[in-house]
């Protein structure tokens, strides 16, 4: 006969008879061996009520015979701080009822999840009760919210060649080899050849949280087509760039210009200076003293040999650019100024100047060095190029193989040099800000003594019209906060940008400024990075 019966609706476990009475067990511990050889091994043992049964007592009456009882399963939802996720935590049975998945659907329902909730992960958490050990407590995710995919901005797809992306791939002759002064046909569009094509933003793809609430996409940004000289947009889809002119294509951000072209064998005594109205192509060399000057860019498949080039667009020399040895103070007998990019194979005792990046392919010695932007010496995504001797005068970014020479060669650097301009930029904004805030505490203290003065159309006039200097100042003040702002970025971004990557060596003489701070190298250095931390010059090395 079992020692215990089991009542379903209350979940107790009793015994049948007080152990005093029958004399097994005979004590505690041996009550809950019994119990967990019982069925009812997994319940909640009281052992609060098993100590009472067998200490001493005058009233046996009064002990409670429940030694057990029945726990049911407990789940609890608990959804993240941004309302993404919904994870479930289950404390098993301990002789109770599981939960049944509409339980667990009810409970996601009281926590307010709505959304994202996975069947199949649901299903795979409520069957790991009969996996873990009565009383075991385990956890899970059951329900995912969707982020918010953002649109993409307007693109621009060229659908027609360049004069410098022919430049970037000479003619293939016979056997493989590459003739680098052959260009093949110039690149020439007719009225009506296509472009550009515009690809429109997207909106985006809403989100939604666990809790059902929408999540509202960033849409693209939207960008029109620029519509140059020589070109319109097309009448049958707005988004379209076509030709309006003969011409050659000369690539613009969001968009292709098409200019009158001026080609050369060559540029020497015989052609004179060249200024032009458009592109000019060289298919051959510049010769010494010569000048080039075009609203277009210009190319050059040869030399450019102590010459100047001065292009509003881009400026691209296929074999290099070569000056002469100057002596103190003297400027470089070569020159090289572009608004765009300039691309060069290789560059000595040369004045070289870019809006944009200026790309060497080889080597640069000796030169004199400005771009508002990047200058890498030598190709590909880990250039491998030579920058020795010179100035560069100012750039944001220098990455090259080598920097410097073994013989020590005094080479400057000058990086972030915008640096010191904004600076007074902030300044003024900042004293301008004092002025502004000193007008309007003057204006404030105007208004509150015509407040007291007695009421006629004279004072409310003048309330009025301090009223109307109030606005105004409060515009002023509002766009000046805004450039301060504008300024704290652009500096910032400078300095996190500013660096020198080198990827060989780096060779004593070097003397660098980035910013205001400067600092000098006297031994040579593996492949490592030197940017501005804290305002001061720091080296970082790659680790291994």
């Amino acid at each position: 006969m079992s020692l215990f019966h089991f009542d379903e609706e209350s979940g107790y476990v009793s015994m049948n008879e007080h152990p005093a009475n029958t004399g097994f067990p005979a004590s505690s511990a041996q009550l809950v061996e019994a119990l967990e050889s019982s069925p009812y091994a997994d319940f909640d043992i009281i052992h609060a009520n098993i100590g009472q049964l067998f200490s001493p007592s005058d009233d046996r009456e009064k002990d409670s015979l429940i030694v057990a009882q029945a726990v049911d399963a407990e789940l609890s939802i608990r959804v993240d701080e941004n309302n993404m996720m919904a994870e479930a935590r289950l404390t098993t049975a301990r002789g109770g009822k599981m939960v049944t998945m509409d339980q667990a659907r009810e409970a996601l329902k009281s926590a307010g999840v709505k959304r994202g909730i996975s069947k199949q992960a649901l299903d795979t958490f409520l069957g790991q009760q009969f996996e873990q050990s009565p009383g075991s407590v385990y956890s899970g995710i059951v329900a995912h919210g969707q982020r918010a995919k953002d649109g993409t901005d307007a693109r621009f797809v060229r659908l027609c060649m360049t004069a410098q992306d022919r430049v970037l791939s000479p003619q293939q002759k016979d056997g493989g080899k590459v003739d680098m002064r052959d260009l093949g046909a110039i690149i020439t569009v007719s009225p009506g050849s296509p472009l550009m094509k515009r690809i429109p933003p997207t909106p985006g793809e809403e989100g939604y949280s666990v809790f059902g609430d929408v999540l509202e996409p960033k849409p693209g940004k939207d960008f029109a087509l620029e519509v140059p000289e020589g070109t319109k947009i097309s009448p049958d889809d707005p988004n379209l760039l076509i030709a309006d002119a003969k011409g050659v294509p000369v690539a613009i951000p969001r968009g292709i210009r098409v200019d009158d072209v001026l080609c050369y064998d060559q540029v020497d005594v015989t052609t004179g200076h060249i200024e032009f109205d458009g592109s000019v192509i060289v298919s051959g060399d510049v010769k010494d003293g010569m000048k080039i000057k075009a609203s277009g860019d210009i190319t050059v498949i040869g030399f450019v040999e102590s010459a100047h080039l001065e292009s509003n667009g881009a400026v691209t020399v296929m074999l290099g650019v070569i000056g002469r040895k100057r002596d103190e103070g003297e400027d470089f007998s070569c020159c090289i100024k572009a608004k765009r990019t300039v691309s060069i194979g290789y560059a000595q005792y040369c004045h070289i100047e870019s809006e944009q990046d200026l790309l060497i392919e080889r080597q640069v010695l000796h030169c004199d060095l400005r771009a508002k932007r990047m200058i890498r010496v030598g190709k590909g995504d880990t250039p491998r190029g030579k920058l020795i001797g010179g100035t560069v005068y100012d750039a944001m970014r220098i990455e090259a193989g080598e920097v410097g020479a073994p013989s020590g060669t005094r080479t400057r650097i000058a990086l972030a040099q915008d640096w010191h301009m904004l600076k007074q930029k902030q300044q003024e904004f900042k004293d301008l800000e004092k002025r502004l805030t000193d007008k309007t505490l003057a204006l404030k203290r105007a208004q509150i003594k015509a407040q007291k003065a007695p009421a006629s159309n004279k004072r409310d006039a003048y309330l009025s019209k301090l009223a109307q200097n109030e606005q105004q100042l409060s515009k002023h003040y509002a766009r000046n906060q805004r450039n301060m702002k504008l300024v704290q970025h652009k500096l910032a971004r400078l300095l996190k940008l500013s660096r020198i990557k080198v990827n060989e060596l780096m060779h004593p003489g070097i003397e660098l400024t980035i910013a205001r701070d400067s600092k000098s190298f006297s031994r040579i250095y593996p492949p490592h990075s030197v940017l501005l931390d804290e305002g001061k010059i720091t080296q970082e090395f790659a680790t291994q």
